[in-house]
């Protein structure tokens, strides 16, 4: 290869490497090949598209599971009715149901109409942070008279102009904001021990919470270490949860004592506080100890609920799921040593456990960091640019083969100065 083409391929793998570092395309962080599974629900709706005023309306809504994954949906039937305005008028919500692939469920009602008129059936599920959600309408008129029967006063029925009766209603989703929620219990613990304190947190809200870090107010002469410290994302009815561990030094007074955890996220916060009570030192640590084993394995089990709810969002959990494992078979090596009355290899187990959790948290949590935006603006100034950059080059090319004489004359001039014998 020449060595002009290959500085010419050079600059441009350059160029390449450096709008793709600016701008997030083509951009990978690692080499993984896997299968996208798909979270999606559609609803059929049934009714009555007319009905007279002394009938019911019966409503039936099915959800189904049209995805590859399995999700837990929740059914809300809204009746409204169209005046000029639109008012609604009531709400029916089902119970909450685990649909797997392929899978239905139906949820119906019955309204009854006090009056004539327009009204619109708002069918929406709710599944895992998405929304899936479809619309209805159906008239209210008053029923014919009986024939042969004679009609004092003909009334003339009003009906609006069509400009101005909806075929649909604006799909508007308004979704409440992130509500956060602290779950954490009061502790008790000796001096000169450690001690975990699991605390949960959920999302009550109908919007996800976004870049959320914990804060926590606790005596200074105590060393404590915190994990995850920031979790990125946290879906709505979805539980987070940290680890939070507390060293107490020997000589630190008796007494209970009052700490501080809270959360602030992109929209809103949360706080709690619980008590931690100091005692002395005990010979038989086995009540303790059994209490620090309970804390531990609930923050175990709340970690592997939160490893399945990444897992149905598509992420590789194998890693955090083999982390969790070996952090319960240290737990039951706790266990067997409790039995034993071995409170030294007991307590290092615990320990042990809680560190495997607590990596296990940090792992998930690091799942949910997501890479910077591609914007199309970069990309098309990078093209330009790329393009520009090969123009310029291709010209300077040509025009110093331009000005070169041609190679057949440069040779035959050659011949010319060879000396002939």
């Amino acid at each position: 290869m020449k060595p002009k083409i290959l500085l010419a391929i050079i600059i441009l793998l350059s160029i390449l490497l450096f709008f793709s570092k600016m701008t997030g395309y083509l951009t990978f962080t690692s080499l993984n090949i896997s299968i996208k599974e798909k979270k999606e629900a559609t609803i059929l709706l049934e009714y009555q598209p007319l009905i007279t005023i002394l009938q019911s309306e019966k409503i039936r809504a099915e959800v189904v599971n049209v995805g590859s994954v399995s999700f837990n949906e929740t059914m809300t039937i809204r009746i409204y009715i169209y005046n000029v305005t639109i008012k609604l008028i009531a709400e029916y919500q089902d119970s909450s149901f685990v649909l797997n692939p392929g899978d239905r469920h139906d949820f119906s009602v019955t309204f009854t109409p006090t009056s004539t008129g327009t009204y619109y059936i708002e069918a929406r599920a709710k599944y895992d942070g998405k929304v899936a959600q479809t619309w209805g309408r159906f008239d209210v008129i008053y029923p014919p008279p009986p024939v042969g029967a004679k009609i004092p006063v003909k009334i003339e029925p009003i009906y609006l102009p069509p400009e101005k009766v909806p075929s649909y209603i604006p799909t508007l989703v308004f979704l409440a904001p992130p509500k956060l929620e602290i779950y954490v219990r009061n502790v008790t613990a000796s001096q000169r021990s450690e001690t975990t304190v699991p605390i949960l947190l959920k999302n009550f809200g109908e919007r996800d919470a976004f870049d959320i870090r914990p804060f926590i107010s606790i005596p200074k002469d105590l060393e404590f270490s915190l994990s995850p410290l920031n979790i990125p994302q946290l879906s709505s009815n979805e539980t987070a949860s940290f680890s939070l561990t507390i060293k107490i030094p020997e000589d630190f007074p008796i007494g209970l004592y009052q700490i501080v955890f809270e959360v602030s996220s992109n929209e809103t916060k949360a706080s709690s506080s619980f008590y931690l009570n100091v005692t002395k030192k005990l010979t038989d640590l086995t009540r303790e100890l059994y209490e620090k084993i309970l804390s531990v394995e609930f923050l175990l089990t709340q970690a592997k609920s939160r490893m399945y709810s990444l897992a149905l969002k598509g992420m590789d959990v194998s890693k955090v799921n083999s982390t969790l494992e070996v952090a319960s078979m240290h737990l039951e090596l706790a266990k067997d040593y409790l039995k034993k009355k071995d409170f030294k290899a007991c307590e290092e187990n615990i320990r042990k456990a809680n560190e495997e959790i607590s990596q296990a948290l940090l792992e998930m949590e690091t799942l949910l960091l997501i890479r910077p935006r591609a914007y199309p603006v970069y990309l098309f100034v990078a093209i330009a640019v790329v393009v520009f950059v090969t123009i310029l080059f291709l010209i300077i090319l040509y025009k110093r083969k331009k000005g070169e004489r041609p190679r057949l004359l440069r040779e035959v001039e050659k011949e010319s100065l060879v000396p002939t014998a």
